[in-house]
C-alpha cells in the first residue's frame, strides 16, 4: 500500500473513532438519545432556578432536551425536573424558554456563517453570486427577509435551476453584519464543511417553530 492510501486509511480510521466516541445524552422529554451538540442543556442555579446553558459547559447538574417544543413542554415540568436534578427547582414560563432557545439557535447560526465568511466559504453580492451559481459552487442560499420581490424571485429561480436549497432568514442589515459587510440581500454557502452544522441549526429552528405553532 503506498503512502497516499495509507494516509487515507488513517483518516478513515480516525473518523470512525471520532464517530464511536461522539458523546451522547438522553432527552428527558422523549427519552431519545442524541449527540450532546444536538441537544439543549439546562442547569440549576444555586437559587434553584432552571436556566438554559448556552455554553453547554456551565457547572452543576444538568439535563438534556431535544430542540423541540413538545419535548421542552414534557421536560420542563417541575416534578420531572426536580426528580432529574434531585432538588427543588423553579421553572420559567415556556414562552420565555422558547424565545431564549430560539435566540441561542440564531446565535449559533450567526457564528457558523461568520466562520464561513472568514474561511472564504460565503459568497455575497449579485455579481459574485451569479458567477458562483454559473460555476455550480453554491450549495446553500440564505435570502434576506426584506429583499426586493423581483430580486428574491430571481435568486429563487437560480436555486431551482441548480437544485440548491434555500431559506429566508434575517434582514439585509443583519446578513451584512454577520459577515462584517454592508447590508446583503443574500448569502451563498460554498463549502460542505460549513453546510452540515448550518443545516442542523436550520432544522432545529424549523422543528422548534412548527411545534410551537401547533401548541
Amino acid at each position: 500500500m503506498d503512502e497516499t492510501n495509507v494516509g487515507q486509511e488513517q483518516k478513515r480510521g480516525q473518523g470512525k473513532a471520532l464517530a464511536r466516541h461522539r458523546p451522547e445524552r438522553t432527552c428527558i422529554g422523549c427519552r431519545a438519545q442524541q449527540g450532546v451538540h444536538d441537544l439543549l442543556r439546562f442547569v440549576c442555579t444555586p437559587q434553584g432556578e432552571v436556566i438554559l446553558d448556552s455554553s453547554g459547559h456551565a457547572p452543576g447538574r444538568g439535563v438534556y432536551v431535544c430542540c423541540d417544543v413538545i419535548c421542552l413542554r414534557k421536560a420542563l415540568k417541575p416534578a420531572k425536573l426536580a426528580l432529574a436534578l434531585k432538588q427543588p427547582i423553579i421553572v420559567r414560563d415556556l414562552d420565555a424558554v422558547y424565545q431564549e432557545v430560539r435566540g441561542l439557535l440564531y446565535k449559533r447560526l450567526r457564528a457558523c456563517l461568520g466562520l464561513g465568511q472568514k474561511a472564504g466559504a460565503v459568497v455575497s453580492g449579485y455579481a459574485l453570486l451569479r458567477k458562483a451559481f454559473a460555476q455550480a459552487r453554491v450549495l446553500y442560499m440564505i435570502l434576506a427577509e426584506d429583499i426586493a420581490t423581483g430580486r428574491a424571485e430571481e435568486y429563487r429561480s437560480w436555486c431551482t435551476q441548480h437544485n440548491v436549497p434555500h431559506v429566508t432568514l434575517f434582514t439585509k442589515a443583519e446578513l451584512g453584519h454577520i459577515i462584517g459587510k454592508p447590508s446583503r440581500s443574500a448569502l451563498g454557502l460554498t463549502a460542505p464543511l460549513f453546510l452540515t452544522p448550518l443545516c442542523a441549526i436550520l432544522t432545529s429552528l424549523e422543528r422548534l417553530s412548527i411545534a410551537y405553532d401547533r401548541i
